[in-house]
């Protein structure tokens, strides 16, 4: 490393964390008078008022690191030209992609460092701060009876229920298909008006069975039919649903698994996911706008700065939050809406760090 990536790289980082500390206590500030209201109501002591704080400060950190990024970077930029810094480089024959390729690698390790809060401390902090909101449990609702219920076991078998209810452990218009170990061909269906899952047996029992070994190609009429490979709980049926910001990614991709096998939406819970991967690098993305829109020297800059970074990262919050809803809508995949902001805004600032070498 050079004594000039040194000297870009302190000014990058001291104008991130200036604005950094600023962004937090901006968003801390907006959350003190509802701190405030809520121990004039009894529902939060003083001291769990500090600590409701603190647990706050990761989802802050998560939605303001792309605004610090932005503003340090033009700012820090900003300082050097308005000394003719930035013009005295060129001149001497270094690129303008050369003198800030360290912020832009600094930016980068910031954004890995905002993924892994994103991923192990906020779910968290989230709930610490929620609980000391008297706050909500992690499964939201837990529904009692389920219709066209669906599932696929381990064991290559599908569950088809018209209707089942977890707590009796009855269901209705049951059809269940057994399939091959490739699961390409059926080898057995299993018709049955009724069933009851039997508690000491862990096994349904079917009433009015029509069976049909596609295998062996006979047919059977039973009017009670049991066995140990039809074992699935009631339970399994039924998906319990949870807030995915409650959940690490392991966590969330597991959940997600497990809401398939019973055909339940995932649609946004892929949504948050894909945010969970695509947003941390929103700070990589933007610093090259920064840096761009940083490099030229005009006066009453600093104004101008603040403005045009709080203005473009805004901006990206808005093509963000739109996109989002296109994926939850089922109208663009969920990881694609979740990345497209980024393509967006790393194309703008490709095409300003372009007309920055000039």
């Amino acid at each position: 490393m050079k004594r000039i990536d040194i000297y870009v790289s302190k000014n990058f980082i001291k104008s991130f964390l200036i604005s950094l500390i600023a962004f937090i206590n901006i968003f801390i500030l907006s959350q003190l008078f509802k701190i405030i209201r809520y121990i004039g109501e009894g529902k939060m002591t003083p001291g769990e008022a500090v600590y409701y704080i603190i647990y706050l400060i990761p989802k802050i950190l998560i939605e303001v690191t792309p605004l610090a990024i932005l503003l340090g970077s033009l700012m820090a930029i900003n300082k050097m030209a308005s000394n003719l810094e930035i013009i005295s480089l060129k001149t001497s024959g270094i690129s303008f992609k050369r003198i800030v390729m360290f912020p832009i690698i600094i930016a980068f390790f910031i954004s890995l460092a905002v993924f892994q809060i994103n991923d192990k401390v906020y779910p968290k902090t989230l709930k610490l701060s929620r609980d000391i909101r008297r706050g909500t449990s992690e499964k939201i609702a837990v529904s009692k009876t389920k219709e066209n219920a669906f599932l696929r076991a381990d064991n290559n078998i599908v569950y088809f229920l018209g209707k089942i209810d977890r707590i009796t452990g009855e269901a209705n218009r049951v059809q269940i298909i057994k399939m091959n170990k490739d699961f390409n061909e059926v080898e057995k269906i299993v018709v049955a008006k009724k069933a009851k899952y039997n508690m000491e047996k862990s096994e349904w029992e079917f009433f009015d069975v029509v069976i049909n070994d596609v295998l062996n190609k006979n047919e059977k009429e039973l009017k009670t039919y049991s066995s140990s490979e039809y074992n699935e709980k009631p339970e399994k049926f039924i998906t319990i649903e949870v807030d995915p910001d409650l959940l690490t990614n392991k966590e969330l991709k597991n959940v997600i698994r497990e809401i398939k096998t019973t055909g339940g939406d995932v649609r946004g819970y892929l949504v948050t996911l894909g945010q969970r991967y695509s947003f941390p690098f929103a700070s990589f993305i933007v610093v090259f706008l920064g840096l761009a829109l940083g490099s030229r020297y005009v006066r009453g800059a600093s104004a101008i700065s603040i403005a045009l970074s709080v203005g473009l990262g805004y901006g990206y919050y808005i093509v963000q939050a739109s996109f989002e809803a296109l994926g939850n809508n089922g109208i663009l995949n969920p990881f694609v809406s979740g990345w497209i902001p980024n393509i967006i805004f790393f194309i703008m600032g490709m095409y300003f760090m372009n007309r920055a070498e000039y």
